[in-house]
């Protein structure tokens, strides 16, 4: 018998509510733009539980934000969540609740079925509009006191009133370039000088920012998601150069995963991950 649970990825743009098997396949999904107002967004939360309650006594949900232990939502740059009790909002109509941030998630992905399933130590990156992270050390996801892995947010040394995410994230591109990421990768696959050149200035950077990175964590892989994937012929001889030049080892694993719904599909482990790691 199939082991179902309904998982929810409650993301910055659009809200998935799905009910996934064990094999991973949706028997039955919801999409919604995810509210701007807290009042809105607990409309479409409740309205959707009502419907999906029945499937299952478990849900996990991921976040584009990070919460405490409780269920609290302690960050959420995107979503009117912050300081909002997520899991007790959910607790109504299921027994069992899990809920993480969604880098975490797509860690847990590549932990059960992907990159990481036979490596100890690991970083995660979802690049796209920002810059995201989740690190894994000895095989189980680091959390600090909660908001290890905001990689993102590292300042950098030659500009140092910016962050990585305000560099080579997507929300800033058109602001630095003229063009939006889908803009430029359009420009770039049609053989565009100007674009190719700033794939390659924007690969330079996030080379120099891994390889500062593994500085301190000497991971054996990394995993890159998220929307720059797409582009990735037009970053990655930048992005591996800088890593020859700037590191020690001279060199390191780099693995993209394109799969779009890689995040729910790690959603479906957080429960089974919480067994083994007690810390959810």
């Amino acid at each position: 018998m199939s082991k179902k649970k309904v998982c929810i990825d409650v993301g910055g743009t659009k809200t998935i509510f799905a009910v996934l098997d064990e094999k991973l396949n949706a028997e039955n999904s919801v999409y919604v733009d995810t509210p701007n107002t807290l009042n809105e967004f607990l409309e479409v939360l409740n309205k959707n539980l009502k419907l999906f309650k029945l499937d299952s006594d478990t849900v996990n949900v991921s976040i584009a934000g990070r919460v405490d232990y409780g269920g609290k939502v302690i960050f959420c740059p995107n979503l009117p969540l912050k300081n909002f009790n997520l899991k007790n909002a959910i607790k109504k109509y299921f027994k069992k609740v899990y809920i993480d941030n969604d880098a975490n998630c797509f860690a847990l992905y590549e932990i059960f079925k992907g990159f990481l399933k036979n490596k100890k130590n690991g970083i995660v990156i979802v690049w796209g509009t920002g810059v995201g992270g989740s690190l894994v050390l000895n095989g189980k996801i680091y959390r600090g006191s909660g908001l290890a892995s905001e990689m993102g947010h590292i300042k950098t040394m030659t500009e140092p009133e910016t962050d990585t995410e305000s560099l080579v994230g997507g929300r800033r591109l058109k602001e630095r370039f003229g063009y939006s990421g889908a803009e430029l990768q359009a420009l770039a696959e049609s053989g565009d000088i100007y674009a190719i050149s700033k794939f390659k200035k924007i690969g330079e950077i996030f080379g120099r920012y891994l390889a500062s990175l593994t500085y301190l964590l000497d991971p054996e892989i990394v995993i890159i998601g998220g929307s720059f994937v797409k582009s990735w012929k037009f970053l990655e001889d930048s992005i591996n150069g800088a890593i020859k030049t700037e590191t020690l080892r001279g060199k390191l694993e780099i693995k993209t995963d394109n799969d779009k719904f890689y995040v729910i599909k790690g959603c479906y482990f957080l429960d089974e991950y919480a067994k083994l790691d007690n810390k959810l």
